[in-house]
């Protein structure tokens, strides 16, 4: 806790103590006999004293009389400026983004969000660890990946943080491993944003080939080796890039102009969910339609398109484009006859 000027009112370790009391209280708040007993056992005019400092410090309270005795209870809602106990909806936010991103196949940054987490116990009240140990039982996230993510993966995210974090973005020296090879191949990149899929799964960086100047989206897991050079980033093709980020779906990308998907879905469990829980493409729209309903969005890349239209089974038809009508055909074709 930063230093208080409490007009030796109340020392700093008893303002603490009436900090956290408050804290545990939550809305039940306090009485002055409850807050002096919490403080150890000061007399009245002790605990009335922190809580006048602690208003001077930005302290907010409500007050409310109990109904029985008419005694003043006071709640907290707002902690003063030096107070350092991480809020519950502070700690519940780093659980559930850790757990997603975990299973959105980004373990790396699961892994540094649990860290961050771990710090925050230390300012939490007994009464708040206990609910986010229930929570951490009863909370679960499926449906992911789960990337396999080592200290070189860890290495790679850091370094291309540091490329950003420059006043003026730095370009990169990498070592990339195709998925179909098996040496690495030397790349100097002008890193443009990060992306985090949770369709596909894994945390990618986007930017440009700064020899080939070409736009290339790149899985963080695949870097076998990264540094930052000296050289600032500059972008020959900002506006492919702007769009290839704007427009990806499933993890592929691409800088050509987007067009527009029309889909025609029927069954009523999916129609339901589809609209309950929209798809993140860019302009998606769901209209029912009496029994169906009319799905239309805006890509640029049909790799994951197919992909993503094919886990809709036979309840999809896709009505436009006709080459992505066509590539389902071929893909479902494919599959079967494998099963003939």
């Amino acid at each position: 806790m930063a230093i208080v000027e409490t007009g030796k009112l109340v020392d700093g370790d008893r303002l603490r103590m009436a900090v956290r009391a408050f804290r545990e209280a939550g809305e039940q708040g306090l009485t002055r006999v409850k807050l002096a007993e919490a403080m150890g056992h000061v007399i009245l005019r002790t605990a009335d004293r922190a809580r006048e400092v602690m208003e001077r410090e930005g302290a907010k309270f409500t007050v409310r009389s109990e109904p029985r005795t008419r005694e003043k209870i006071f709640v907290m809602v707002k902690g003063p400026k030096w107070d350092e106990t991480i809020s519950r909806e502070t700690r519940l936010a780093l659980r559930v983004a850790a757990m997603t991103l975990g299973h959105g196949g980004n373990s790396t940054l699961e892994k540094q969000l649990e860290a961050l987490e771990e710090l925050t116990d230390k300012s939490l009240t007994d009464k708040d660890r206990k609910i986010f140990e229930r929570l951490r039982r009863n909370i679960r996230v499926t449906g992911g990946v789960s990337e396999n993510a080592g200290e070189m993966h860890v290495e790679a995210l850091e370094t291309v943080f540091q490329a950003f974090s420059a006043d003026i973005p730095r370009q990169l020296e990498l070592e990339y491993q195709k998925p179909t090879g098996t040496a690495g191949r030397r790349i100097t990149f002008s890193p443009y944003c990060l992306s985090q899929d949770l369709f596909s799964g894994g945390t990618f960086v986007l930017g440009e080939d700064a020899e080939k100047h070409q736009v290339m989206q790149l899985r963080i897991s695949r870097i076998l080796s990264a540094k930052v050079i000296n050289r600032p980033v500059i972008f020959l093709r900002e506006t492919e890039l702007k769009r290839a980020a704007e427009y990806q779906i499933g993890g592929w990308v691409s800088s050509e102009q987007p067009f527009s998907v029309t889909l025609r879905l029927e069954g009523s469990s999916w129609i339901k969910a589809m609209e309950e829980a929209r798809p993140d493409f860019p302009g998606f729209r769901i209209v029912r339609k009496g029994s169906h309903a009319i799905v239309t969005f805006q890509a640029n890349a049909t790799e994951g398109l197919v992909r993503w239209i094919l886990q809709l089974g036979p309840l999809a038809e896709v009505l436009e484009p006709k080459t992505l009508r066509g590539l389902v055909k071929e893909s479902v074709d494919a599959m079967g006859a494998k099963y003939q």
